[in-house]
């Protein structure tokens, strides 16, 4: 309505007016003007959010949508204790993925474990969508193969000009629930990404647009596939030094201001002693609880692979690092972050 787009654009000036006060309008920077105009916008928006995936990720991410906008927010999830922590964050519980396509949403966020799961939601909407009114907005920040993102991508376009956006994230649990997700985008046009970008900067700090569908999946696998491998050189390097007789505090230290520093180290070292030592208390201080999950990691490293074998890349580094992560998940050790490799 016409009052309502007043209404916003007043908010959006003074949010502007506030900034130039505060920091002076020299000092602003083009990026950040435009990421305070949008999450004034998304914060004015009576939009309906449909959301699907309520897990370790999904349920942070949707609450902070609940949280940051005036949006309505509706779900669906299989876990009833991730429901009922939903609904007390005013957050909508519907009964079925279908009754969440059924609402008309302005968007549709899916965040589930894998392609399986992702299929299954598409494949329920499809039938959903079929008779559709006007185009639906889908963006997928699940992290699946890109075969899969661009198969629905094509599917969705051609059934009825839906669009799909393959948008996975980084940024861990922490991120989630802190709203400083990076979102790595695949979509076939610039006013697809616009269209979401609000919702974006609620749930994290950075996105990055990749290219075409299919390339956000396609660089989030090419992150964790080094982040994987990392993981493991940084678990061997402390484990040699250990039996060398090396304080590994003291060798993290080290490797943390020389050529080996990386995440893996600096933030998420594995070593409990090094863990223990630092502000942050990565998983490994407490038992590798929490974190990212050894089954996810192997999840992602299997579809990279997967990905390799379809363009026909050999990836010998992750083959070996996915061998590694599967005997740790054999051993019972899949839900505990994938850190416990060093165990």
């Amino acid at each position: 309505s016409y009052d309502f787009g007043l209404h916003t654009m007043i908010r959006c000036f003074g949010s502007y007016w506030y900034l130039t006060q505060k920091v002076g309008s020299n000092a602003l920077s083009s990026s950040l003007v435009a990421t305070v105009m949008r999450r004034t916008f998304a914060s004015s928006s009576n939009a309906v959010v449909g959301f699907v995936g309520l897990g370790r990720m999904g349920l942070p991410m949707a609450k902070n949508l609940a949280k940051s906008t005036s949006s309505v927010v509706v779900a669906y999830d299989t876990n009833p204790t991730a429901c009922a922590e939903a609904t007390a964050s005013n957050i909508q519980i519907l009964d079925s993925v279908r009754a969440v396509g059924e609402r008309q949403c302005d968007v549709l966020i899916s965040m589930l474990p894998g392609d399986p799961a992702f299929d299954a939601v598409m494949t329920e909407w499809q039938e959903v969508f079929a008779t559709a009114d006007t185009a639906q907005t889908i963006l997928n920040c699940s992290t699946v193969s890109p075969s899969t993102s661009k198969k629905w991508q094509e599917t969705y376009h051609l059934v009825g000009g839906h669009t799909v956006i393959d948008a996975p994230v980084s940024g861990g649990v922490k991120g989630a629930t802190d709203g400083t997700l990076t979102f790595m985008v695949g979509c076939q046009r610039m006013e697809d990404l616009d269209k979401v970008r609000p919702y974006l900067d609620v749930m994290g700090k950075q996105t990055f647009h990749c290219g075409p569908p299919g390339t956000g999946s396609a660089t989030k696998l090419c992150n964790n596939l080094a982040l994987a491998t990392q993981m493991v050189g940084i678990c061997e390097a402390l484990s040699l030094g250990e039996e060398l007789g090396v304080d590994p505090v003291v060798l993290a230290s080290v490797m943390n201001t020389s050529t080996a520093k990386c995440w893996s180290s600096e933030v998420n070292n594995p070593h409990p002693s090094v863990a223990e030592s630092m502000v942050n208390k990565p998983p490994a201080a407490n038992g590798y609880v929490g974190g990212f999950a050894t089954n996810l990691m192997l999840k992602d490293l299997t579809l990279a692979l997967q990905a390799a074998r379809e363009e026909k890349v050999t990836l010998p580094l992750t083959s070996t690092t996915k061998d590694l992560y599967h005997l740790c998940s054999i051993h019972g050790l899949g839900e505990r972050d994938f850190g416990v490799i060093h165990s």
